[in-house]
């Protein structure tokens, strides 16, 4: 157990303290404001949340709070970028250590074990606590531009919730690092996936839709990673969407592991 904790310890700070991690901190701060947030009723017209800050004179009949603000607030930039963001600070190291044959005096030090456990949770870990901080920053800064009326307690239920967002956001990109050593490839292959995984549900969902099949549709909602970010609050807890996330999200984690390790325990370049 020493020599585990030591391991991982060792893997979050070389995480933790490079370029990456805080890059991903401030972009996803960044996205954050790109969330739309109100649709004008006459000219069919979004608004992001950077707009009605900058603007804020042109809204003087339109409410908003912090609560309704940040429930809403997952970018489509979000959505589509994060398995990016939150893979780059521990692929970084990851394919560096792989590249540079690293791994091997590693492994001899730890053993296989030990590496595989480490390297996933310093995976997970990083992912979590670069975008829920990155989150964090945007909460702070729309409590302070907007009448904040929101609970801690909900607060930080949904910071637990885009800490899960971050942690699955991880998983393409850490099953690829254990057989890609290019990490540009790691970071990139993802983005597209995502994009050709968010089209077929679309699709999916668009097809159910013309067959009147609506509550279907609602049911599908769990494929989609976002509904993570309020998975501890209670609103729009319909058809149970809660629970399939969580089953859903939990089984692809499980999943991911067990590829990670399988395709590792491959590898010749073990130092033993």
């Amino acid at each position: 157990m020493k020599k585990f904790l030591n391991s991982l310890i060792s893997d979050l700070k070389k995480i933790i303290v490079g370029y990456g991690f805080i890059a991903s901190i401030i972009v996803v701060f960044l996205l954050c404001f790109t969330s739309v947030i109100y649709q004008d009723n006459f000219t069919g017209k979004e608004y992001t949340v950077i707009e009605i800050i900058t603007s804020k004179r042109n809204f003087i009949n339109v409410e908003f709070s912090a609560q309704s603000i940040l429930y809403i607030s997952v970018s489509p930039y979000i959505t589509i970028f994060l398995p990016i963001l939150s893979s780059i600070p521990f692929v970084t190291t990851l394919c560096a250590e792989r590249a540079g044959g690293n791994i091997r005096f590693i492994i001899t030090r730890t053993g296989k074990t030990v590496y595989y456990i480490s390297k996933f949770l310093s995976a997970l870990l990083s992912g979590m606590l670069s975008v829920m901080l990155g989150f964090v920053l945007y909460s702070i800064a729309i409590c302070i531009s907007f009448e904040c009326n929101i609970k801690v307690s909900e607060l930080i239920k949904m910071y637990i919730g885009m800490a899960f967002y971050g942690a699955v956001s991880v998983l393409p990109a850490l099953l690829l690092s254990a057989f890609i050593k290019n990490k540009y490839v790691v970071c990139c292959f993802p983005f597209i996936f995502m994009h050709f995984y968010y089209t077929i549900i679309a699709k999916i969902q668009d097809y159910l839709f013309s067959e009147n099949m609506g509550s279907t549709v609602v049911k599908m909602g769990f494929l989609f990673p976002d509904m993570l970010k309020n998975i501890l609050l209670d609103y729009n807890n319909v058809e149970k969407l809660h629970e399939y996330t969580v089953i859903y999200y939990s089984l692809l984690t499980i999943f991911t592991f067990i590829g990670f390790v399988v395709i590792m325990n491959r590898r010749f370049d073990y130092g033993q």
